[in-house]
């Protein structure tokens, strides 16, 4: 059983091997149709073409064609199309000859395909893509056809090579991204023990496309239908931006009737061509719309949270995206209302949700509360800094101030006044730091002028007083945060190393320094000695005598540090918080600064250096590079070799060995005395430099393609042996078939003017072996890369004109494939050597079509549509 899918198509048998030709005769396959075995073709194998369903038949005849043979059977006589093989059998029954026509033959039935998968019409050919996704969707024209025991199911293409992305059994799709997609109808056989079985798991989705599904049923002569029309629908992402707005008061006070409030955008909205923008006024957390103004400002007369928000939107009636404002129910209607009728429709607007918020409240002006961040503060200098930290309970009107007023005593003498709760104090005693809110503004009722304050005599009093008799609106926080000042008699005193160059002879050395006796530890107070390493004083070790050990070379320096200990004291300090090789002598200078505590460090201490013992391990690899870094195979062979960037350092009795080892794996290929090497194979290679002692590293434990760099390595560290191995290496790629070599270079030096066909010193080879895990990766992924291909004009008259450039000796043939799946046009795209290859479509009908170039290194598929 065979299927009419084309024009036409081959049916075949096989000979069982049973027949018998004796000498002199010949043996021809006859094809004949119908019951009657009307002769229709002869064939000198049991092959033909048929262009139309029926029942067909195909015969061996054996005979002799030789005229001066008494067995001649004259076959001239046969007429195609009426002649049958009854009419041969009584021609050689008749005349007595020898001859033999196998009558069952082989009967083949051959019949039309009915699958046709109709067309569709798109919802809607241009959807907005407003937020993470979109649906699309079609109606099906109800002009299918699904044979008995066939399928249908429908597939959502993207771009204009219709890769398939999904199927579904209804035609709607949810898609995620802007762009072209096509919805198809496809009818198939999916039962597989069918000859007309279309085995649908060959699909890859985002990977294979409508045209190798078309190819697939026109290789293998299947009956199905792909609607490769199918409905387009363009998906276009929303561009409507609100942008931001900022609050030019995020608070306001409500001093009468009515107050102004507003904000300024920050221009980076996106207005559309055709749309429009207006500001929204919101109420509440429920952001009820209250009012819509052309500029972002608005007078409201209650106190409570408003939101100032920017929407761009269509508000032209013809358009898709029409966002209809009259369902607004101002004091109702919610921007959530107005964002659910946007997502519903998947129309494209945008509102700046967030907003410029603003809180509108009553005239309360309120000092809130300090705490001091320490009460007890100790004068260790000539001054320090006093602070407190605010409750965050104050409540300052708009158009308000709010300022911070230190005094000294219990009389709250006004020393200073600062923006922020902190002062710097000169003299023990006792210091209190106020919040005062007041309004500075001098055509305001509340005026509270500042300008009578005198510093050193004016007193909190004194202010209250002011505003108590004025009816004044401000406040001023009168307990405040006390804090206590008091001098600091610590004293770190000196330190002298006992030596202030030592030397690391083994793994550790002591250093150790003598106190000067000018020291002063106050009653209660502990004193300890800390040792830290380098110019920023990292902290390392702390001990009750000034002696340590070191392990390392570098600056060490002993200090002493006074300070106290006790939990329970106003000037205890925490010494947990240091972190031995982090916490720095200047981080511990901070915290007592910080919390104003009474402690001293000798921050100059005793400085001693520790140096390296002359007899330890130098021998350093140096670094390579590849002048070359792109060979390819001539021969079967390539010579690749590397140059050094850093100079390597050999001591005495020392040598200098290069090694030639796989890219990826480091497996160890060859060793030389010179960085320059013979490879057979394609690949990415290192050539790294060996510095080493021949007495202490035993080479001879290296398998080539067994042993790597990082054996070596590991041989190195775990026996504490002295030696260097440049582990990077310098990376060179070798280029394996001439035509990818030729094609490499002819891509890879278009988009590098500064390399040549064989690299430059500013050739960066990591890229490659970066970005790939191999070889054939790398080869494979560069030539899908740069295949460069242009097909014009498209849609196509008359001539389709092809441009693309050919590898050496490649040699491309062409064809061009129906939605159908047949081969329309074929041949051999010879011209495209000179540039141009032009491919007459004259004889093609309107419609799309798949053209093919393919050659034995790649294929280039293309569609394309033919309009006359």
């Amino acid at each position: 059983m065979v299927t009419l899918t084309g024009d036409s198509v081959m049916i075949s048998a096989m000979a069982d091997g049973n027949s018998n030709i004796p000498h002199g005769y010949s043996s021809i396959f006859v094809l004949t149709s119908g019951e009657d075995l009307v002769i229709e073709k002869v064939n000198g194998t049991p092959e033909f073409t048929v262009t139309e369903a029926g029942l067909y038949t195909i015969h061996t005849l054996v005979y002799d064609g030789r005229e001066d043979s008494a067995n001649y059977l004259n076959l001239g006589v046969v007429q195609f199309g009426t002649t049958t093989g009854g009419d041969v059998l009584g021609l050689v029954g008749a005349n007595g000859l020898c001859a033999a026509l196998d009558v069952t033959g082989a009967p083949i039935t051959v019949e039309d395909c009915t699958a046709d998968a109709g067309t569709l019409q798109a919802t809607s050919s241009m959807v907005t893509l407003t937020g993470d996704s979109v649906m699309i969707s079609a109606m099906a024209d109800g002009n299918s056809n699904i044979p008995h025991g066939y399928s249908s199911i429908f597939v959502l293409t993207s771009g204009e090579d219709l890769v398939i992305e999904k199927v579904n059994g209804t035609p709607e799709f949810t898609v995620t991204e802007a762009g072209l997609y096509t919805i198809h109808t496809l009818v198939y056989d999916g039962r597989e023990d069918s000859a007309n079985y279309l085995n649908l798991g060959v699909v890859q989705f985002g990977t294979t496309t409508g045209g190798d599904v078309l190819g697939l049923v026109g290789a293998n002569g299947l009956c199905a239908a792909l609607d490769v029309t199918g409905a387009p629908i363009t998906v276009e992402d929303c561009t409507a931006d609100a942008g931001t707005l900022q609050a030019t008061s995020s608070m306001v006070t409500l001093t009468g009737d009515s107050v102004m409030i507003s904000a300024t955008a920050d221009g980076n909205s996106n207005i559309p061509d055709g749309y429009s923008s207006i500001f929204v006024l919101t109420s509440g957390e429920d952001l009820v719309i209250e009012k819509v103004n052309g500029t972002p400002e608005f007078t409201v007369t209650e106190a409570g949270l408003y939101t100032i928000h920017t929407l761009v939107y269509d508000g032209r009636e013809d358009s898709a995206n029409y966002l209809n404002l009259g369902v607004v129910q101002f004091g109702t209607t919610t921007g959530g209302d107005v964002l659910g009728l946007v997502g519903a429709n998947g129309l494209c607007a945008a509102l700046d949700v967030t907003g410029a918020p603003i809180t509108v409240e009553d005239c309360t002006a309120d000092a809130g509360t300090l705490q001091a961040t320490s009460s007890m503060v100790t004068l260790t200098g000539d001054s320090v800094m006093i602070s407190a930290t605010a409750d965050g309970n104050s409540n300052i009107p708009h158009g308000y101030s709010s300022i911070f007023v230190l005094t000294s005593g219990e009389d709250l003498v006004i020393e200073k006044v600062n923006g922020t709760p902190e002062f710097t104090v000169t003299e023990a005693g006792l210091y209190t730091i106020h919040t005062l809110v007041y309004d500075g503004r001098e055509d305001s009722a509340n005026y509270l002028n500042l300008g009578v304050v005198q510093f050193g005599t004016t007193t909190g009093g004194d202010v209250l007083g002011l505003v108590g008799a004025n009816g004044l609106c401000a406040a001023l926080d009168v307990t405040g945060a006390p804090i206590t000042v008091e001098d600091c008699t610590a004293d770190a005193g000196t330190l002298q190393a006992t030596s202030s160059m030592v030397t690391l002879t083994g793994d550790s050395v002591m250093i150790s320094a003598t106190a000067d006796g000018n020291s002063n530890i106050p009653h209660g107070y502990s004193s300890i000695f800390v040792l830290t390493s380098g110019e920023d004083l990292v902290i390392e070790k702390v001990n009750g005598t000034p002696e340590f050990t070191v392990t390392e070379a570098g600056l060490y320096t002993i200090h002493t540090l006074v300070y106290d200990g006790r939990e329970d004291s106003a000037n205890y300090l925490n010494l947990g918080v240091v972190q031995f090789g982090t916490t720095t002598g200047g981080d511990v200078l901070g915290l007592v600064g910080a919390n104003g505590l009474c402690a001293a460090l000798d921050v100059t201490g005793a400085p001693i250096t520790v140096e390296e013992d002359t007899a330890k391990c130098n021998a350093f690899s140096g670094t390579m590079y590849s002048k070359n870094p792109i060979s390819c195979l001539s021969n079967g062979r390539a010579i690749i070799s590397a140059k050094t960037n850093r100079t390597p350092v050999i001591p005495n009795g020392y040598k200098q060995l290069y090694v030639l080892t796989e890219a990826y794996s480091l497996t160890i290929l060859k060793v030389s005395e010179a960085p320059k090497f013979e490879v057979n194979h394609a690949g990415f290679y290192r050539i790294h430099s060996l510095v080493y002692n021949p007495q202490t590293l035993d080479l001879s434990v290296v398998v080539p393609g067994q042993t790597t760099g990082f054996d070596v390595v590991n041989l190195i560290k775990s026996n504490n042996i002295c030696a260097s191995l440049d582990a990077k290496g310098a990376i060179n790629l070798v280029i394996g078939s001439k035509w990818f070599c030729y094609f490499f270079n002819k891509y890879f030096n278009r988009g590098n003017s500064s390399a040549s066909a064989r690299g430059g010193n500013d050739f960066d080879m990591d890229r490659f072996v970066d970005n790939y895990d191999s070889y054939e990766a790398f080869k494979k992924d560069f030539i899908a890369t740069n295949s460069k291909s242009k097909f014009f004009p498209n849609p196509v008259v008359n001539t389709l004109k092809v441009e693309l450039e050919l590898f050496e000796n490649e040699v491309m043939n062409y064809s061009i494939i129906d939605i159908r799946g047949r081969n329309i046009v074929s041949g051999i795209a010879r011209n495209l050597e000179f540039g141009l290859q032009n491919i007459d479509t004259r004889r093609l009908t309107s419609g799309m079509y798949l053209v093919q170039f393919v050659s034995e290194y790649r294929t280039i598929t293309k569609k394309i549509i033919v309009k006359k």
